[in-house]
């Protein structure tokens, strides 16, 4: 379905490994208008079901689809390639669902047993969409949700692929979904600004993420922007009278923008954003 982008090829035995893992292998065929535009309202849905578990992240997954389906188009794919992207980025975290309150909602560090759970959740959301013929296909929206916390340097789970061998939708997904979490405030860091999260999608480059995503993703920073900017503006007012830290997002184009010390931050907080 996805025909790379200055990555190289796929490898057989990569997608028979991912379709395997998934049970994702059915084919679409025939998919109508009317059939990708219905699923790609239960996508929408399903992701704003995983985003009411906690209100700290905001639209987490229509930002990631956003973003998402802007890198696909910079990154050359078709409409309808981009839109498959879109409909996986909104349900990146559905299995999300299956994770206990007590980690999901934990206000800090989890521990190593706690992160083994939390990392349950790409495989958790691939059993839970498994039933939707629409989200079938190699590559296609299941093996997207399985396969976005791979990383480029095999560094990722749960399969531990690497390079080409992670689907490019999901590569692309991986890049939207850790500069997103990382403007938002989570219970194991602290939001960073938008220039602090682009440059660490940089330093990141080559490592967990594929370079010509991060290159497309350079591509679109007035869009970004833009972008953030609409998610504040839409979020942040309900945050006004609540106790609880607001995430840099919602500072975008203020004086406080910025205000946290990048030299202060522990390593940590990075890995965990990236992780989750």
């Amino acid at each position: 379905m996805f025909m790379e982008q200055g990555t190289g090829g796929g490898h057989g035995e990569d997608m028979a490994k991912r379709a395997a893992a998934c049970k994702c292998s059915g084919s679409c065929g025939g998919m109508g208008a009317c059939a990708t535009q219905t699923a790609h309202e239960l996508a929408e849905s399903l992701g704003r079901a995983v985003d009411a578990r906690d209100n700290r992240l905001f639209q987490h997954s229509e930002l990631v689809a956003e973003l998402s389906s802007m890198l696909a188009s910079a990154h050359g794919l078709t409409p309808r390639q981009a839109s498959m992207v879109h409909m996986a980025a909104h349900l990146h975290d559905i299995g999300k669902i299956g994770i206990p309150d007590h980690v999901l909602h934990k206000p800090g560090a989890l521990t190593p047993a706690e992160w083994e759970i939390m990392r349950q959740h790409p495989r958790l959301g691939a059993d839970i969409i498994r039933p939707v013929r629409v989200f079938g296909g190699t590559p296609g929206v299941c093996e997207m949700v399985l396969t976005h916390h791979e990383r480029f340097n095999g560094s990722g789970y749960p399969l531990g692929l690497a390079g080409t061998a992670i689907p490019l939708g999901a590569r692309i997904i991986a890049v939207a979904d850790a500069f997103c979490a990382m403007t938002e405030e989570r219970p194991y860091c602290r939001s960073r600004t938008l220039d602090e999260a682009v440059d660490e999608i940089v330093r990141s480059s080559g490592t967990m993420f594929d370079p010509h995503v991060v290159q497309d993703f350079l591509t679109l920073r007035g869009a970004l922007e833009r972008l953030m900017k609409d998610a504040a503006a839409e979020a942040c007012p309900s945050l006004e009278a609540s106790p609880q830290r607001k995430p840099a997002l919602c500072h975008l184009g203020s004086d406080s923008a910025g205000g946290l010390d990048p030299e202060a931050r522990m390593a940590r907080d990075t890995r965990y954003a990236l992780q989750a």
